[in-house]
């Protein structure tokens, strides 16, 4: 048990495939694959959840609770932007493919609060960092909109760039310098046989690196953790914190903080 990134390959097979927890208190992710005519049945109990599309070639149908949804398609993550559906805490949810998506939960009240979806026009892309480490940042969950403790969003690395970079954590609770926030990456790869790097250090311990490649998910309970696409390979990885609170708050690694402003 030392807080460093642990890599975990998903099964690609249809169903519902869940992250161990391992050393995650508050952030569970599943990956939730279901073919035409096949309906996936989630039940969130005590936890918030948030679904994120990562592919689907028709509109997608969704229960959430008494609420009917429809997110639209999605071709593919380096081409179309996100859509997402947030649930409160005991919504149960049926999901009808064809349909590849993520499924974030964490632990909250049963706030009375209704399943809400989130459509690609409603969501910021931001562009962060220059040279080789800027990236596109697409901002699907923000601590505006309503949930208890998910954060969320969806980065993409240009082959050969860097992101969480320079090296940054957010594994202790000071505000508002810092928060603690675990965090849970999946990875896609484009094409497809390509790969990435992932790097998981502590500034006076040990260090874990990662090659990622597409579908894989990494847990990050603690640590600085850089990442790196390779070259000729474009680079996406879909991102959720939860933790104490909802502010994003995290701190630079001092050796590293220089490069922000050189």
């Amino acid at each position: 048990m030392n807080g460093l990134a642990n890599l975990h390959a998903l099964p690609a097979t249809p169903g519902f495939h869940e992250l161990p927890a391992g050393e995650l208190q508050f952030l569970r992710f599943g990956l939730a694959r279901a073919r035409a005519g096949e309906v996936i049945h989630l039940n969130t109990q005590d936890r918030e959840a948030l679904l994120v599309v990562l592919e689907a070639p028709a509109d997608v149908r969704l229960a959430a609770g008494a609420r009917e949804l429809r997110l639209p398609p999605r071709r593919s993550v380096f081409s179309d932007g996100p859509a997402a559906l947030y649930a409160p805490a005991g919504t149960d949810l049926e999901l009808r493919g064809p349909l590849l998506a993520g499924v974030f939960q964490a632990p909250a009240p049963d706030s009375g609060g209704e399943p809400y979806a989130i459509l690609p026009h409603e969501i910021d892309t931001l562009r962060r960092g220059r040279a080789n480490f800027a990236r596109q940042v697409r901002d699907i969950l923000p601590a505006s909109r309503p949930a208890t403790r998910l954060l969320a969003g969806e980065t993409l690395n240009p082959p050969g760039n860097w992101s969480s970079s320079p090296p940054h954590k957010h594994d202790r609770h000071d505000p508002p310098r810092e928060a603690r926030l675990e965090e849970v990456y999946l990875f896609r790869v484009h094409p497809a046989q390509g790969f990435a790097l992932q790097h998981s250090y502590h500034a006076a311990g040990p260090s874990r690196t990662f090659a990622v490649g597409d579908l894989d998910a990494v847990a990050i309970p603690a640590g600085y953790h850089p990442v790196v696409a390779a070259p000729g390979y474009d680079l996406y990885y879909l991102w959720c914190l939860a933790g104490e609170g909802r502010e994003l708050l995290w701190a630079p690694d001092p050796a590293h903080a220089w490069v922000d402003v050189a």
